[in-house]
């Protein structure tokens, strides 16, 4: 599977779900060229990546027999090393360097995020290489020989054929995204564009543009440095061809409606993934990130008032169908974005993972919605291909939550007759495990919303259920 989302040739979309995964640590033209990937949970990036892939086949050739005589042997098909160039780069590149060492050290399988065949189970099949030069400052690279194992195919159970829930959920984001391009590519298909429908579009990006300045003034500086460049291009708007000839309009639309959206994954940061933080993220001694929590309450504001945009435009508007098409289109390619956020999304129980899951259904449910109604419309285009493509996601977006709920501690209710300490019943609740009681502490003052944690209850507490 591709680790981006589809782009059409638009480089602000590069590497927005492989950025989500673990951020790009190499700034400037560089990093147009290289995809980000993980290994044993150390994210580098990659310049080359080859690997082969066939039948073993035996060819038989008989002693004074013709050529057309021959025979062959099928044992099967085989997977020959994946070869991987990386460099690692930053402040922190001799920290990581170290630590894909220790990677390469490590026996058994490992689990490999890659750009373009999305997350494989390796093993290391030959020492790795690991490269400085004084040429070659902040930057290191390295080779490595990895060689697929998909392990025992027997302990799979009953979902063997979701080989992954996360990628399954990101493939479908993708095809999202490619029924959104050609939705747009259909709305502006005639050879002139008509002044009330060029109109239209104008008013869809403007009003977008204003949407985004609203949601994203208090964002982290981080976020608002990476949408910089997106958000000038859609409040540039797109300039009507004289003459409609091929899909360039249509793309040009897509690819400013699906920017910012794009460009606010892309700017999630791992506060893990660097010792030093650059130094236009740094204001005092503190380094701000965006979590990935933050980027989709932002994505999920932002849906619901295109959403409610592209409705009112279409009461205003000659081309009421069009509007609702593209308002479909604009909030479908941020749900795509949405989809991405998940999989940099954590949970500390699977009540929180089942709360995010029912934000994100709601969005997609809300998509559907208005793509009914603008099916009804009367829209002379067809938008079956993006409803099954939601629909697609929406199953996905389950099916990965569940198998996440399933790994995850469950909260219960505690309830207390009286008033007592947070520390006491953070040490009842941690049982036997004292190194667990920091973290049940800090969980139930969070969640229950203590304002002293020595004034407890009365009434029912909600807990992390702890495991024996």
């Amino acid at each position: 599977m591709s680790g981006t989302l589809s782009t059409l040739g638009v480089s602000s979309l590069t590497n927005v779900l492989s950025g989500a995964a673990g951020g790009n640590l190499v700034t400037g033209e560089l990093s147009r060229l290289l995809g980000t990937a993980a290994l044993g949970g150390v994210t580098f990036d990659i310049i080359d990546s080859r690997e082969a892939a066939g039948r073993r086949v035996a060819r038989f050739l008989f002693p004074g027999r013709p050529v057309e005589d021959q025979k062959f042997q099928d044992f099967g098909t085989i997977d020959q090393p994946i070869r991987i160039t990386g460099y690692l780069a930053g402040d922190d590149y001799v920290l990581r360097a170290d630590r894909m060492r220790k990677v390469l050290l490590t026996a058994g399988a490992q689990t490999l995020v890659h750009p373009w065949w999305g997350r494989l189970r390796v093993r290391v099949l030959e020492p790795g290489e690991i490269q400085f030069s004084a040429t070659r400052i902040r930057l290191a690279q390295f080779q490595v020989t990895l060689v697929r194992d998909p392990g025992n195919p027997g302990t799979k159970g009953l979902l063997a054929s979701i080989t992954d829930t996360l990628t399954t959920l990101l493939e479908q984001a993708d095809a999202l995204v490619d029924e959104a391009t050609l939705a747009v590519q259909a709305v502006l298909a005639p050879l002139a564009i008509p002044l009330a429908l060029s109109s239209m579009v104008g008013s869809l990006l403007s009003q977008a543009s204003g949407i985004w300045d609203s949601l994203t003034e208090t964002a982290p500086q981080p976020l608002q440095s990476g949408i910089a460049s997106a958000q000038a291009t859609l409040a540039a708007g797109v300039s009507v061809p004289a003459t409609n000839s091929d899909t360039t309009y249509a793309d040009s639309v897509t690819a400013a409606l699906a920017a910012v959206p794009a460009a606010i994954i892309d700017s999630i940061t791992d506060p893990s993934s660097s010792v030093v933080a650059p130094a236009q993220q740094v204001e005092g001694d503190t380094a701000e990130t965006v979590d990935a929590q933050t980027a989709a309450n932002i994505l999920l504001a932002s849906a619901v008032q295109i959403g409610a945009t592209a409705d009112n435009l279409s009461s205003v508007t000659s081309v009421p169908a069009e509007a609702l098409a593209l308002g479909v289109v604009a909030r479908g390619l941020i749900v795509s974005q949405l989809l991405a956020a998940w999989g940099s999304l954590t949970f500390v129980s699977g009540a929180d993972a089942v709360a995010a899951r029912d934000q994100f259904v709601a969005a997609i449910d809300a998509l559907l919605v208005d793509l009914e109604n603008a099916a009804a419309s009367g829209v002379g285009i067809s938008l079956s291909g993006m409803w099954i493509a939601i629909q697609a996601a929406r199953t996905s977006l389950i099916a990965d939550c569940s198998s996440q709920v399933g790994r995850l501690p469950m909260v219960v209710s505690v309830p207390l007759k009286s008033t007592l300490s947070a520390w006491t019943l953070a040490y009842a609740v941690a049982g036997d495990d004292v190194t667990q009681v920091q973290n049940v502490f800090d969980d139930l003052v969070g969640r229950n919303g203590i304002w002293h944690p020595a004034l407890v209850g009365p009434g029912s507490i909600q807990v992390l259920e702890q495991s024996t």
